[in-house]
């Protein structure tokens, strides 16, 4: 037998030792390498602290330790229920602590639900009704007087503002209804026992709102905008009034074309106007900030854009492109200069609607479109969620749960805890779209 000595043996088991050794790292490296990129990706998804199982027709609004919100019955082709309910729901058990019934309304989706001067008010189709926030006991009930001459009823309230209610409406001059002859536009402003004030737009032949754009009453001003037409064209206007003494402030009015308006958003003192901008060589949509009391502009900075919230020194822009995209760029709150931009990763990539801005974070909803079916009665499932990125860089922190079948129509709330201010809630209300199944108001402990 022949013997290999063993100094012919070791480069063979060194080579075998190497090797295994060069393994090992490219192993350790790769897992290291997909460890990073799933921290990179990864979705975490926070759970409901608790749900309740209603349907909003509102905004959600809050004293902090409520959320209250207003139920339409469910739609079938037997019932012509134009009832609503009226919930309070404690915002740290989700427990509702009182409920009450809603004078009829014909038009679904246009009651307005405010929280002023210590009252929860709901509106119908003859007035509002206040609620006390605690007991839900009925404080104040103010009546519309019939005085636009139509003697029909509809939803018009504009806002309230301490005790007093700003509606109004645009009715055909023409008895038949016919809008030929044009409109008249009449404001009131009401308290309990008198009406103290109305104001009629002077133009005859035009209407409240500029497209998607719809009068607001914010801290004691009324922006009310509105257009009419004239031999070379429409032409858009704004009326700022007093809420307290009926008083014009200010008025503004342009051509529709070719720079129409796209957007309008008041907060705080400031309305922020958006123009889309129709240039072919140039950038030419523009936000412009003006003062709500005086008209006079702050400042104007150039992007297609629109305004969607504000901080206390900064504004949000969500900058459109091709009228989707989820772009930002934060402006100065007072010069308009420009700071930062960032994007952030949605999987339905149109405008967001519907966006919260609140401690370095952006809440944004968030859709999935499945299952489509095209033809006459087409028809497709679509999932929802709210995503939670930092508004510094984009980057995606959390989101919630897929509600299927859903569609969250209003924006979501974020709420101090009440034992522990430095706490924060997040709720928001959604939609179910089907026959089987509910709609729910969910409230999240953010992380």
């Amino acid at each position: 037998m022949k013997v290999i000595p063993s100094k012919l043996k070791l480069p063979y088991s060194q080579k075998l030792i190497n090797f295994g050794k060069y393994f090992l790292i490219s192993l350790v490296l790769l897992l290291g390498l997909h460890l990073v990129a799933n921290a990179n990706n990864s979705e975490v998804i926070i759970q409901p602290e608790w749900t309740a199982d209603l349907q909003t027709s509102t905004e959600l609004i809050t004293n902090g330790k409520q959320v209250f919100i207003i139920e339409n019955p469910k739609y079938s082709e037997e019932s012509r229920d134009s009832s609503a309910t009226l919930f309070a729901i404690n915002t740290a058990s989700g427990k509702v602590q009182w409920q009450q019934q809603l004078p009829p309304h014909q038009s679904l989706g246009r009651r307005k639900l405010i929280l002023e001067n210590g009252i929860v008010y709901a509106s119908h189709d003859n007035g509002v009704v206040g609620f006390d926030p605690e007991t839900g006991s009925p404080k104040i009930s103010l009546k519309y007087v019939d005085e636009l001459g139509r003697g029909g009823i509809s939803d018009r309230l504009m806002g309230i503002h301490q005790d007093i209610a700003v509606y109004g409406d645009s009715i055909s001059i023409d008895e038949s209804g016919s809008n030929r002859a044009g409109y008249q536009t009449k404001v009131f402003g009401v308290t309990k026992d008198q009406t103290i004030w109305s104001y009629q737009l002077p133009k005859t032949n035009g209407l409240i709102g500029i497209q998607a754009i719809q009068p607001v009453l914010q801290n004691g001003i009324l922006l009310l905008p509105s257009f009419h037409d004239t031999t070379t064209g429409r032409l858009e206007q704004f009326t700022v009034i007093d809420v307290v003494s009926g008083k014009v402030l200010w008025n503004w009015e342009a051509p529709q074309e070719p720079n129409g308006l796209w957007a309008a958003d008041v907060f705080e003192d400031t309305l922020y106007t958006s123009v889309f901008g129709n240039s072919k060589m140039l950038p030419s949509g523009r936000i412009r900030a003006i003062d709500l009391p005086t008209g006079k502009e702050k400042w104007s900075y150039v992007i297609t854009g629109k305004v969607k919230d504000v901080s206390d020194r900064e504004v949000l822009v969500w900058q459109s492109k091709g009228n989707s995209g989820s772009n930002f760029v934060v402006l100065d709150k007072e010069t308009g200069r420009f700071l930062r931009r960032f994007k952030v990763t949605r999987t339905y990539d149109n405008e967001p609607q519907h966006l919260t801005w609140a401690d370095g974070r952006i809440y944004i909803n968030d859709m999935e479109i499945k299952n489509v079916t095209l033809g006459f009665y087409g028809s497709a499932d679509n999932n929802s969620w709210i995503s939670a990125f930092d508004d510094k860089t984009g980057k995606l922190l959390w989101r919630t749960p897929t509600l299927m079948n859903s569609h969250i129509y209003y924006s979501p709330l974020v709420i101090a805890v009440a034992d522990n201010p430095e706490k924060k809630r997040l709720i928001f209300a959604s939609n179910f779209l089907r026959t089987e199944g509910s709609s729910k108001v969910q409230s999240f402990s953010i992380p």
